[in-house]
């Protein structure tokens, strides 16, 4: 079985509330390898760590995270919907991150774009990756390909991830080759041996998402790929055990 790394989704969210310095601290003590986490703009233009194009799931709010001061994002609760031990996690933003992880693992960050998202992430990201001496243990990723195009044009050495999922009908093999990705983030359903060896071929890493049970994890890393996305962190060290 080929080495692989173990990323942990939104960080260790199969047991804590996603995308928050808690699901962020329990991936690092999980001994995950890097956590992807999700980022897009607050309507004052910082980036913050939050899935969702509007709040009502996680913090039971109304409105949209891009029409949000981060004053008010930041008095929301993002935790208690798991449960009620975890009431008063908050939405983190990207310096904060960066800040908690200390060089104890990669990131994998995928930038959402909603509409009415304001401009002007792409700099931002790699601004602040630069600034906290962290874009080589960054991979950029993104569904947004025309975004992913334009953090190229921006930051020639930043590492980027063709994220290909259902319902995408762009070649993510067209798109890799044009923006010179380092690897494809790809759904795990759409994971055939044919893709992957397509991937490799030219040279691109595989990481598999979202992928919790053993016997999967089994399977792909079996196959080679580079690397393995999931909710529970904990469980590809089980993995390597057996």
């Amino acid at each position: 079985m080929a080495k692989f790394l173990r990323i942990a989704h939104r960080g260790a969210s199969g047991s804590f509330p996603e995308n928050t310095c808690l699901a962020v601290e329990k991936a690092i003590e999980a001994r995950a390898d890097m956590i992807e986490l999700d980022c897009q703009l607050s309507s004052d233009g910082h980036v913050v760590i939050f899935h969702d194009e509007r709040l009502v799931r996680i913090t039971g709010a109304g409105g949209v995270v891009n029409r949000t001061p981060l004053e008010q994002l930041k008095k929301l609760d993002a935790g208690g919907w798991r449960k009620a031990a975890f009431k008063g996690e908050r939405i983190p933003t990207l310096e904060e991150v960066v800040a908690l992880v200390g060089g104890e693992a990669d990131l994998c960050l995928d930038i959402k774009q909603y509409p009415g998202s304001p401009p002007g992430i792409e700099l931002k990201l790699l601004f602040i990756l630069s600034h906290y001496d962290y874009l080589d243990r960054t991979i950029i990723s993104s569904f947004d390909y025309d975004c992913l195009r334009r953090v190229r044009e921006l930051g020639p050495e930043a590492r980027l991830g063709v994220i290909y999922g259902t319902g995408i009908e762009e070649n993510p093999f067209v798109i890799a080759a044009e923006i010179e990705a380092a690897s494809l983030h790809v759904q795990k359903e759409l994971a055939s041996r044919e893709f992957l060896q397509t991937g490799w071929e030219l040279g691109l890493d595989a990481f598999v998402w979202t992928v919790n049970e053993l016997r999967e994890m089994e399977d792909f890393a079996s196959l080679g790929v580079q690397g393995i996305m999931t909710d529970f962190p904990e469980r590809l060290w089980r993995l390597e055990k057996r």
